[in-house]
């Protein structure tokens, strides 16, 4: 009878191991499946074209940070909430650089490693934050490294630091000098512009090949920098009356094409009366044929009721 008892209360202890072991099992087997699936919806998060902050890096010893050069971009803290600094670094050390930008850290507490969303929000705004030529890892086979890196800032004070948390030493910039319009980072113009009591917009810009020269169609082995131009309101007999696209890269200036040029999308609207609620374009051929030209600049137009330049910084896409 004990014999029984015995046996039976060790196939008890056997079931209830077993029931724990396939407890076990299946907790893991969900485990690892809900993990696979979170994982890969943040891949499927991760899109091209939006910036991430980069896992953090082994970082030598003995690297000396210093400033080479930098800008301060403002002029849309009320819209996009901050202010940012780019800054020229030079990384140096006794062997290659491997350097964590989580050592470095402003005087309001924002670690360069972690500035992602401000890029991004940049981007939703249609800066073009890639023309800048930023980095978000500072690695490389040289003993000596320089690079841009992304600084953001909301302090109101005329300078800001950054500190190098490994050791000790300190950046200070000056946010009165080297400032620069961060319209000038802009996608599109996409620009009003009030004269007197008639408002135009530059809606638009891109490069042209098919153009249209006295009726006949051609196209043109020059690209040719092409802005829409709509008229939202206009009083009196008011024309465009000469127009210039300033190129950044090198200071070109490429007089806009004379009024019997067009292209297939768009009529000339140059030294024509404008009138409300019709579109046109203005034409510039380059001057200089080039593989990858910049094509930032800043166009200029001269009204017919005003003795003043406009100039509208800008990026043809």
């Amino acid at each position: 009878m004990a014999k029984k008892r015995k046996v039976r209360a060790d196939r008890i202890i056997i079931l209830v191991l077993l029931g724990i072991l396939i407890t076990g099992i299946a907790g893991f087997g969900i485990y690892k499946t809900v993990d696979y699936f979170m994982s890969k919806e943040d891949k499927n998060n991760d899109k091209p074209g939006t910036n991430v902050d980069p896992d953090p890096i082994k970082t030598n010893e003995n690297i000396k940070v210093e400033l080479v050069d930098y800008e301060v971009y403002t002029g849309d803290s009320e819209n996009i909430g901050f202010n940012f600094i780019v800054a020229e670094l030079s990384f140096k050390g006794n062997e290659p650089i491997s350097f964590d930008l989580g050592n470095l850290q402003t005087s309001e507490k924002i670690y360069l490693n972690n500035v992602s969303k401000y890029i991004n929000l940049l981007e939703e705004k249609s800066y073009k934050v890639s023309k800048l030529g930023i980095v978000n890892t500072v690695v490389s086979k040289q003993n000596e490294y320089i690079c841009k890196v992304f600084i953001p800032y909301t302090t109101d004070n005329y300078s800001l630091r950054l500190l190098n948390s490994l050791d000790a030493s300190m950046i200070e910039f000056d946010l009165q000098q080297n400032i620069k319009d961060v319209s000038t980072l802009k996608f599109d113009t996409q620009q009003q512009i009030e004269i007197g009591n008639t408002n135009v917009t530059v809606s638009s810009s891109y490069v042209s090949t098919m153009m249209i020269h006295n009726g006949e169609t051609y196209s043109s082995a020059i690209p040719v920098y092409t802005f829409k131009i709509n008229v939202s309101k206009v009083e009196g007999n008011v024309m465009i009356t000469d127009a210039n696209f300033v190129r950044n890269s090198n200071g070109e200036v490429i007089p806009c094409m004379s009024e019997e040029y067009e292209s297939v999308q768009d009529v000339n609207c140059l030294g024509k009366k404008l009138v409300q609620g019709e579109n046109g374009a203005l034409f510039f051929e380059a001057l200089t044929r080039e593989e990858n030209p910049d094509l930032s600049g800043s166009l200029m137009l001269m009204f017919s009721n005003s003795n003043d330049w406009v100039k509208i910084p800008t990026v043809l896409e």
